[in-house]
């Protein structure tokens, strides 16, 4: 009841500001002038043209204004009389209008469409074959243009970020920011209910703009995630009329798809559609040996198990979204945004076991029949508004954001004899649904010239539930049977509320921005098992989140930037769980409620020198995590493992991340991108010191050759150094990938071959040791992929690149569209 009052009351008092902006009294005996300007040609709205309102009687500039987004304009408080009112565009034929009558009996003088024509005489066939930038830097994060990502064609955002700096992936599809898995995924600046790795693997490639990647957000941003933020910028359209997208892909290993979009827009309105529907499999063979020690005075114990077999990982995802723009004024518009999705990925495996300890006591051979299901469906609703005050860059936006997601775990395990007799069987469900809601008020007011003030309240809020059910085999009945010891109940509660504030601006060739953030968390954890009664576990607190960001332009387009931030990473839900889970036959879990959050500080310094169409960056980072989380490995029982968390002490990241983009001839753009640093984990775990460190280092080139107007082959490759974790290290693997586009019919068709891991490289191994266990698994996928992707522009379809985007203005990447 009090998140809903609240949320009226700040919702009524915005609606008082806007009411009280926009019903300030017109002085008597005025009129008004207003009209929509638009290209004649493309029939595309134009943005600051002038009008001037010029007096007949003198041939005086009496009034002016420029038009907004949607190519409207308005004057108010116009003196009756006679005027001429000429429109003027850059590279466009001005238009002028000379004998408009404003006088009592027509106060409103409506110009209606006006349409400009272009000044400069039109060449046939001509096409535009200059790419747009792959990577632009801003003062806070790095934009990546998607449309040079070919490889990655008939992928998610997943196979994009395999391809740009400061992010790495694994064989497995996890993907990392600066070393850490910890990091907030947006889409269109907004909320995901999806986790991290969900969300980037259900979006196609293909439905994606942009990526912005924000390794020091600024106060403005949540500060959830250890390494920052990934912002997936969805394509949208702005010509006028009717335009769409369709893209079709069909690949080796049960792979296949297809998504569409399209656009409808005319003046004040917009309104899209898209949906997508993505199968993806990955088939392989696995290995692994496992060894735990039973310590006894007569004389140690260890128990083995191998295996090897094939795994069958995959699933069908799909969503449909939907939304409109409606601009009410020239300073008022609302944006309403629907999306419904439904994800389900699943495990089969068959894997052989061999079982025996030593000394020799028992030599068991079992074949395991392993499945597991993951998914359910999913929904989002976001309701925006946005007011433009009289001064360019005054405005105020407000969001509400609402969520769903009920998914829904199930795993059933079985070991089969030689006699082909199920000696061990259990299925756990795991389902719950989750139901976030967030609500949004920022303000921006600019001042003097280039400075800028922002400042705005959100408040997120979360109310999960959770149901773990096991089932255990019975032999004499041949049935799973409910097994109440190991089933339960928790619910999650979650209120943060939090204000900010963020001041920039230049002088001269310095920038500066900085900010403060101040977050109120409260929660709880009541935790129900069988036959005890309720616990419950809570939190109530305050943090504080300080960012500061400066920038220096050197002569010859070089820059230096610096940065700091504060942030935090929360343990989610099922960390905290304090019972047991059991995963399969030989790996159980348990959460630890009394974990405390990760606290981050992090520093970056980096150069960047664009030299002719060069451009060379050197990015310098260290980050500090204090209450450093970690998985922690033990032994539960006789060959089964407990997985459970613990804060083990603080982590240090020391690197420089450098990216060389060049030309070598016109047709040949190589980009090299290198990341190196040093990792160490310092404190305590079981009692004993486990301090540890590595030198990590990731490399990758992006080759794009251009063949002619509408031929494009791209080569990439990356290469991630062996790492390590409190208890273990990751092996290293080198992949390449390798696509051919080609268009057809004036740029409307385009076809794209991919050949992902050309070389069958992408193998995986890991490692886990402690004094009483060692486990090493082996990962080897069936590569290299084949794919094909058709794509198919509907009345010359473009992407939007001017709509509002994680509460900035998103600038426009420059250069020109792509010309294939």
């Amino acid at each position: 009841m009090i998140k809903r009052l609240m949320i009226i009351v700040l919702s009524l008092g915005l609606s008082l500001i806007t009411w009280a902006e926009e019903t300030k009294p017109v002085e008597a005996a005025k009129g008004t002038l207003k009209g929509y300007v638009f290209d004649e040609s493309v029939n595309q709205p134009l943005e600051y043209a002038t009008v001037s309102l010029v007096r007949k009687k003198d041939n005086q500039v009496v009034n002016g204004t420029i038009t907004d987004q949607t190519g409207f304009f308005k004057l108010k408080n116009v003196d009756f009389g006679m005027y001429k009112v000429d429109i003027t565009f850059i590279g466009y034929k001005t238009k002028s209008f000379e004998n408009v009558a404003i006088k009592p009996d027509s106060r409103e003088v409506d110009l209606g469409r006006v349409q400009l024509a272009s000044a400069v005489e039109e060449i046939d066939e001509a096409v535009v074959v200059a790419d747009r930038p792959t990577m632009t830097y801003k003062i806070d994060k790095k934009v990546i243009n998607v449309s040079q990502q070919h490889t990655s064609a008939s992928g998610t955002a997943v196979e994009i970020l395999e391809t740009i700096p400061s992010v790495t992936v694994d064989i497995e599809g996890n993907v990392s920011l600066r070393g850490s898995q910890s990091f907030t995924v947006l889409i269109d600046g907004k909320p995901t209910v999806l986790e991290p790795s969900d969300a980037l693997s259900q979006i196609p490639a293909s439905a994606i703009e942009n990526i912005e990647v924000i390794t020091n957000p600024s106060a403005k941003y949540d500060p959830d995630g250890t390494s920052g933020i990934i912002n997936i910028i969805t394509k949208k359209n702005k010509l006028q009329g009717f335009n769409g997208i369709l893209n079709l892909n069909a690949g080796m290993y049960e792979r296949y798809g297809g998504d569409f979009l399209l656009n409808f827009r005319k003046e004040k309105f917009n309104f899209y559609v898209g949906a997508d529907l993505n199968n993806r499999g990955m088939f392989g063979s696995r290995e692994s040996e496992n060894r735990t020690i039973t310590r006894n005075p007569l004389g140690d114990t260890t128990s083995y198990i191998l295996s090897d077999g094939d795994f069958n990982r995959g699933g069908l995802s799909y969503s449909i979204r939907g939304g409109f723009d409606y601009n009410l004024n020239a300073r008022n518009s609302i944006s309403l945004e629907a999306r419904y999705g439904d994800r389900n990925w699943s495990s089969d495996n068959t894997v052989n076991f061999n079982e025996f300890t030593d000394p020799v006591t028992t030599n068991n051979t079992y074949t395991s029949d392993e499945f597991s299901e993951r998914g359910g469906s999913y929904y989002s609703l976001n309701l925006s508004y946005t007011h433009k005050f009289m001064k360019k860059g005054h405005e105020l936006y407000s969001l509400i954001n609402y969520s769903n997601r009920d998914f829904e775990e199930e795993s059933v395990n079985e070991l089969i004899d030689n006699n082909n007799l199920i000696v061990f069987g259990q299925r756990a469900v795991e389902s719950g649904p989750s139901q976030p809601l967030r609500y949004q008020l920022d303000y921006t007011l600019p001042l003097r010239t280039k400075d800028r003030f922002e400042a705005g309240y959100q408040a997120r809020f979360s109310d999960n539930d959770e149901i773990a059910e096991l089932y255990l085999y019975n032999p004499v009945s041949e049935q799973y049977e409910f097994d109440n010891t190991y089933s339960n109940n928790s619910n999650y509660k979650r209120s943060i509320h939090s204000l900010y504030s963020t001041y920039s601006g230049e002088l001269g060739d310095f920038g500066y921005q900085g900010g403060l953030r101040a977050e109120y968390t409260y929660r709880d954890i009541t935790v129900q098992q069988a036959n005890l009664d309720p616990e419950s576990f809570t939190i109530d607190r305050w943090d504080l989140f300080p960012t500061v960001h400066m920038s220096y332009n050197i002569p010859k387009d070089q820059q230096l930037m610096a940065s700091y931030t504060r942030r935090i990473e929360r343990p989610r839900g099922w960390y905290l769980e304090p019972f047991i889970t059991w995963s399969d036959a030989y790996n159980v879990r348990q959460g630890n409620p009394g974990l405390q959050p990760e606290y981050i500080d992090s520093y970056e310094l980096s150069y960047l020198n664009k030299f002719e169409k060069n451009s060379l960056s050197i990015e310098a980072y260290y980050r500090i995590t204090n209450n450093k989380i970690e998985r922690i490995r033990s032994v539960y029982d006789d060959n089964v493992f407990l997985s459970t968390f613990a804060n083990v002490g603080k982590d240090y990241s020391l690197g420089i991340e450098t990216m060389f983009g060049v030309d070598p001839f016109k047709w040949w753009h190589l980009d090299l991108m290198g990341n190196i640093y040093d990792y160490r984990v310092e404190g305590e775990l079981l009692g004993r010191d486990f301090s540890t460190s590595s030198f990590n280092w990731s490399a990758r080139f992006n080759n794009t050759i251009k063949l002619g107007k509408s031929t494009r082959v791209q080569l990439n490759g990356m290469y991630n150094s062996p790492t390590i974790t409190a208890q273990g290290e990751r092996d290293g693997f080198f992949m390449t990938n390798l696509a051919v586009r080609q268009s057809f019919l004036k740029n409307q068709l385009a076809a794209t071959v991919q050949v992902r891991d050309l070389f069958g490289t992408m193998k995986h191994s890991s490692t886990y040791r402690d004094d009483d266990f060692y486990s090493y698994n082996y990962f080897s996928p069936n590569t290299p992929v084949v794919t094909f992707t058709l794509t198919y522009r509907i009345n010359n379809y473009r992407q939007d690149r001017g709509r509002r985007n994680s509460g900035d203005d998103m600038d426009d990447m420059g250069g020109e569209d792509e010309g294939f």
